[in-house]
C-alpha cells in the first residue's frame, strides 16, 4: 500500500519555508491561511505553466483563474520592484490589494467561483516586506516539476506532487497540535477508501471532512476509473464532469479549515462544487442529507459537543461521535455503505444512549465490520483508542440485517505510536493494513435500481480468520448488550 516516493526531504523544506512568517509573530492559524495562500498561488502557477505549455497558447485573462498581473511567477523574483512598476509603494501594499481582488475576481475559468471562496474574508497579516521577499524567494527555488516527474506507484503513473505537498504540509501544521484534529493520515484513508471501493456515479459524502482527505482520495480512486475505462473521449470528459460536480459531497463547519480542503480540492484537480462551509448537526442538515448518499466516509470530531444541538436525533446525548453517527445512519440511501471512524468508548460504554445507537446500527443496519486500530494512530491530537465501523443500509425491509460482525484488530500501521510517528520496519505494509485490506472478507454486488449487497467472498467464512481477525454472531452481540469492540469477540 505504501507505494509513494519519500517525501520527507521535500515536505520538510516547505516546513522550513513556513517559518519565514516568525518575523511577523502570528499565530499558527494566521500562518497556515496565509502560507497555505501564497503556496497555493505558486502550485496553480506551475501548474497553468505546464498546461501552456501544453498546449502552445496563453489565455486570455478573463479565461485565467489567475490574472497575468498576479501570476507568480511574475512578481516573485523581485516583489518590491514589481510592486512599484505596479503603482504601489511595495510588496505589502500590493499583496494585499492582491487578495482583496482576487477575493472578487470574476472569469470564464470553471473554478473561479472558489478562488473567491478562498481569499474572501482574509485580512491580510504582514507587515515587513522582506518576509514577502523571504516567502517568494524561497518559493521560487522550488522546481516542483522535477519532483512531479517522478513515476511512482504500482503502474508508474505520474504522482500528483502538488495536493501530496499541500497534504505534508498539513500534516506537519497538524504534528504541532494546531490542525491535527482536522487531518486523517492518509494511509488510514487509503486503507477505508479501497474497503468500501466507491465506483463510477456513486454520490460519496463526508460531512465533517476537515483538510478534505477522504474526499480527495475518494475523488482520486473513481477518476483513475472513469481513466482507465474503455470508452470515447467524450464520454469519459462527460463521467469525470458528473464526478466533479455531482457525486463528491463534502461538508466542514470551521471556515478556514474549509479553506483548506478547498484549496486541497482544487490542486488536486478540482470536484469542490459540492464542498459547503456549513454545519452538518442542524436541523436543516438532516433534512438537506436524509436518505442521499451511496457512499460516507468520515472521521468525525469525538467528544463533548460545544453547544446544546437543536436538530432531533433519535437518541440526543451531547457526544460528537455518538450525533455523527446517527448523522450518517440516516444519510446513507437504500443499499448505501459506510466507513466511519469512531471513538471507542462509543461501542461499549454503559451509557443507556450510546447502547441503544449501537443496537440500531445492528439490528436496522447490517453492520459488517469493526475494525480496531491502535491507541496512538492519531498521535500527536489524540491518543484515544479508536476503531473504523463499516456497515450498510438495507435495501429495504426484506433485506437483510446483521447476522455476523467481522473484527479485525490492527496492532501496528507501520509507524511508532509516540508523539512522533516515526517510521517502523513494516512501513511498507502500512503494518497490519495491508493485510487487513488483503483479507476483507465481502464483495460489493451493485444491485440493478441502485445500492448494493455485502456478500462474502467465500462459504467458508474460517478463510477470513487469523491470529489477528475473527467473528461473532449477532447472537453473542446480543447477549453482551450491543458491545461491538473487538477484543469483547477475541477467540
Amino acid at each position: 500500500m505504501a507505494t509513494t516516493p519519500d517525501f520527507n526531504q521535500f515536505g520538510d523544506e516547505l516546513w522550513d519555508i513556513a517559518n519565514v512568517f516568525r518575523d511577523d509573530a502570528l499565530h499558527a492559524t494566521g500562518r497556515l491561511e496565509i502560507f497555505s495562500l501564497f503556496l497555493f498561488l505558486k502550485l496553480w502557477d506551475e501548474m497553468a505553466e505546464e498546461d501552456e505549455e501544453a498546449r502552445g497558447t496563453h489565455l486570455p485573462d478573463d479565461q485565467q483563474l489567475i490574472p497575468d498581473v498576479y501570476r507568480f511567477h511574475r512578481w516573485a523574483p523581485d516583489p518590491d520592484g514589481y510592486a512599484r512598476e505596479q503603482g504601489f509603494s511595495g510588496s505589502i501594499e500590493f499583496c494585499r490589494q492582491m487578495f482583496a481582488d482576487l477575493a472578487q475576481r470574476e472569469s470564464s475559468h470553471p473554478t473561479a467561483r472558489d478562488v473567491r471562496r478562498l481569499f474572501s474574508d482574509v485580512i491580510f497579516p504582514l507587515r515587513y516586506p522582506t518576509t514577502v521577499r523571504a516567502l517568494a524567494s524561497r518559493l521560487s527555488e522550488m522546481n516542483l516539476r522535477d519532483i512531479m516527474a517522478q513515476p511512482v506507484g504500482q503502474q508508474g503513473e505520474r504522482y500528483d506532487i502538488f495536493g501530496r505537498a499541500y497534504e505534508y504540509l498539513l500534516q506537519r501544521f497538524g504534528q504541532n497540535k494546531e490542525f491535527a484534529e482536522y487531518f486523517t493520515p492518509r494511509h488510514i484513508v487509503d486503507c477505508m477508501v479501497q474497503i468500501v471501493d466507491p465506483q463510477i456515479g456513486e454520490t460519496i459524502y463526508d460531512p465533517a471532512c476537515g483538510t478534505g482527505g477522504f474526499i480527495v482520495r475518494a475523488f482520486d480512486y473513481v477518476r483513475a476509473q472513469i481513466e482507465r475505462r474503455r470508452a470515447s473521449p467524450v464520454e469519459r470528459e462527460r463521467l469525470l464532469r458528473e464526478l466533479k460536480e455531482r457525486h463528491l459531497v463534502a461538508v466542514e463547519h470551521v471556515p478556514l479549515v474549509f479553506k483548506l480542503a478547498l484549496m486541497n480540492m482544487i490542486l488536486h484537480g478540482d470536484g469542490s462544487a459540492q464542498l459547503h462551509n456549513d454545519d452538518s448537526l442542524s436541523s436543516k442538515a438532516q433534512d438537506v442529507h436524509k436518505g442521499k448518499y451511496d457512499v460516507i466516509l468520515a472521521n468525525p470530531p469525538f467528544g463533548p459537543t460545544k453547544q446544546e444541538r437543536t436538530a432531533q436525533f433519535e437518541y440526543h446525548i451531547r457526544l460528537y461521535e455518538a450525533l455523527f453517527i446517527q448523522h450518517m445512519m440516516n444519510a446513507l440511501r437504500p443499499g448505501g455503505r459506510a466507513a466511519v471512524i469512531v471513538k471507542e468508548g462509543l461501542l461499549f460504554d454503559s451509557k443507556g444512549m450510546l447502547r441503544k445507537i449501537c443496537r440500531r446500527l445492528v439490528e436496522e443496519f447490517e453492520l459488517l465490520a469493526v475494525l480496531s486500530l491502535p491507541n496512538g494512530v492519531f498521535n500527536p491530537y489524540s491518543g484515544a483508542k479508536t476503531s473504523v465501523v463499516v456497515f450498510r443500509r438495507p435495501l429495504g425491509k426484506d433485506d437483510v440485517r446483521t447476522s455476523r460482525v467481522w473484527f479485525y484488530r490492527v496492532d501496528s500501521d507501520g509507524r511508532d505510536l509516540g508523539a512522533t510517528r516515526r517510521p517502523l520496519p513494516d512501513f511498507d505494509t502500512d503494518g497490519d493494513l495491508e493485510h487487513l485490506v488483503s483479507l476483507w472478507p465481502y464483495n460489493w454486488v451493485h444491485q440493478s435500481n441502485g445500492g448494493v449487497r455485502a456478500i462474502p467472498k467465500a462459504d467458508d467464512l474460517a478463510q477470513f480468520e487469523s491470529e489477528r481477525s475473527w467473528w461473532a454472531t449477532v447472537e453473542q452481540i446480543r447477549e453482551t448488550n450491543y458491545n461491538l469492540t473487538a477484543g469483547r469477540y477475541c477467540p
